[in-house]
């Protein structure tokens, strides 16, 4: 049974059995109970965090799973074996940190308001202890101009976005289909959906190409799900078929449709490039290329990390119950950290001095040390942030070096530490350094208020090594926990508590008088960026009242 305290208030939360929760102030009798969605069911104390319920008596992992993600093997666990994990790496070995809340007022510096935790990241880079490894692209700086965004509700759930989403930018943009690994073999394919569209990723003699899924004959899906070994794409209607590069190889009954060959004589093609093992499409002949919208700060960032040689030890979906933006924005900022993940707060800080860039196409966060936890008034000084800082590194050498055998003794401090979070236009969150996750979303269908949610967790993996067979893809439906895929280890338990609020935010958005919500200077950059790019790609005018 879990039992925890509140990393605010002492207030002590107990798993009791049944899904129900005690929870008892610090220093007093007073107590309440509650179920682990929130409804009251005896006591004094009336109210409790519905975040600390969910997490203490909600849907649960294998307890074996509760370790972190990114200190476990490289395997795949599917919940039925028991899990290896390095050392303090389990939920219940982490130390405990409770400190009363107290509001973080800010700080001015010369880039701006931040934190009253801010931590300099030149600092730390200029005592980085291999400072000729230091990438070029970790002392850059991006931003956009300051102060808060506003704009209208109606972009997350009228139809006519999403109509406009769809043509400028699920017909337009460069977006990840899958991964190479997960066509490996010549005939291997991948069935790739956004909104109502859908596309053939497949393996050929000459490389991956993309098609529409579509037969040319009376618009059936060719394919509807990903598939092995295929020799051609046949519909199942008429038993039209075409060739893996996408020719025609026959029409049944061809002497009834004179003239028809040429006009259907190659499936419409989808533009293809790769990096680091991401199959990317853009279904725009006249796009340019892969590189100049990632861009050279993004690529150079990735390097040095294995990306292309991962292996694919989780692969889920989810679907969410809210439009696929407001489960993106979720997970584009460390502001929600203090409300959304208390018992995160018991063993981390608050996240509310995490650094932010942007440029262009892609937002990175957290790039640097947050130290302390200034909203419990918690501050350690440059001295014991650096001294924390390289011992994180240390560990971080002696975990890779472990699981992939390379050597990493002459890897910089600021390599080593690079686990961002960070995100690309418009939908793919990759991720830095070894930290595993990429996410993406994607909507669900037509439906401007569903939405699809993917984790890939991508291990690494010895280079001098084959890497195993992808994990099997998990599909998770509206109404089932992440925490129903157990191999995402302890990131499904953090991940229910983000997706907890988004069907209440959609809700909330549809409903809401005036109309419009606001984004925050800094903390909220990253998703300011988005909305930047949003709008220039669908052609809306900034909303934010000027002056």
């Amino acid at each position: 049974m879990r039992k925890e305290p509140h990393p605010l208030t002492g207030t002590m939360y107990e798993d009791i059995g049944n899904g129900q929760v005690k929870v008892q102030k610090e220093g007093s009798n007073a107590y309440g109970i509650f179920t682990w969605k929130g409804e009251w069911i005896e006591g004094e104390v009336t109210q409790a965090d519905p975040l600390m319920l969910l997490y203490i008596a909600g849907p649960d992992l294998p307890r074996d799973h509760e370790v972190i993600w990114m200190s476990a093997p490289s395997k795949s666990f599917d919940g039925t074996i028991p899990i290896e994990h390095f050392p303090g790496t389990h939920m219940s070995e982490l130390r405990r940190i409770v400190g009363k809340y107290q509001p973080d007022t800010g700080m001015e510096t010369p880039d701006g308001w931040r934190s009253n935790g801010n931590a300099d990241p030149e600092f730390f880079l200029d005592n980085d202890r291999v400072p000729e490894r230091v990438p070029a692209a970790y002392r850059q700086r991006g931003a956009i101009p300051a102060g808060p965004k506003r704009i209208s509700t109606d972009r997350y759930w009228k139809k006519e976005y999403h109509d406009l989403e769809v043509e400028k930018i699920w017909k337009k943009i460069w977006q990840m289909a899958c991964r190479e690994d997960e066509i490996p073999n010549v005939g291997d394919y991948y069935v790739y959906d956004i909104a109502h569209l859908s596309y053939l990723i497949v393996r050929t003699a000459d490389g991956i190409r993309a098609h529409q899924n579509i037969c040319l004959h009376r618009g059936r899906l060719l394919k509807d799900c990903s598939g092995k070994g295929e020799k051609e794409f046949r519909c199942p209607y008429h038993g039209w078929a075409w060739n893996l590069d996408g020719s025609l190889k026959e029409i049944t009954c061809e002497w009834d449709f004179p003239g028809v060959r040429e006009d259907v004589g190659q499936l419409p093609a989808v533009k293809v490039q790769t990096w680091e093992g991401f199959v990317f499409i853009n279904p725009d002949p006249e796009a340019g290329p892969l590189e100049e919208f990632l861009g050279p700060v993004m690529m150079e960032h990735y390097t040095r990390y294995g990306f292309g040689h991962r292996y694919i030890q989780a692969n889920v979906s989810k679907l969410v119950r809210c439009n696929w933006k407001v489960v993106m924005e979720a997970f584009m900022e460390a502001y929600h950290i203090i409300a959304t993940h208390p018992h995160q707060m018991l063993t981390s800080g608050d996240l509310s001095n995490t650094h932010y860039d942007v440029f262009g196409n892609w937002g990175r966060s957290a790039q640097y040390p947050s130290p302390g936890s200034p909203q419990r008034g918690i501050f350690v000084n440059r001295e014991e942030a650096l001294e924390q800082y390289r011992a994180m590194a240390d560990g971080t050498r002696s975990l890779i070096q472990t699981l992939t055998g390379e050597d990493l003794s002459g890897w910089s401090d600021a390599e080593l530490n690079a686990g961002s979070f960070n995100d690309l236009f418009p939908n793919l969150h990759p991720w830095g350094g070894w930290m595993r996750i990429v996410f993406r979303f994607r909507p669900h269908g037509d439906n401007p208020e569903e939405a699809i949610m993917d984790i890939y967790l991508l291990a690494p993996w010895p280079r001098d090594k084959p890497r195993p067979a992808p994990a099997r893809p998990r599909k998770l439906g509206f109404d089932d926990p992440w925490t129903a895929a157990p191999e995402l280890l302890s990131l499904s338990k953090i991940t229910d508590q983000d997706v907890f609020n988004v069907p209440a935010v959609q809700r909330g958005l549809k409903a809401k008088n005036p109309p419009y919500v606001w984004y925050s200077s800094y903390q909220e950059m990253k998703i300011r960026n988005f909305l930047r790019n949003y709008e220039k790609a669908l052609g809306l005018a900034d909303e934010t009242p000027q002056g």
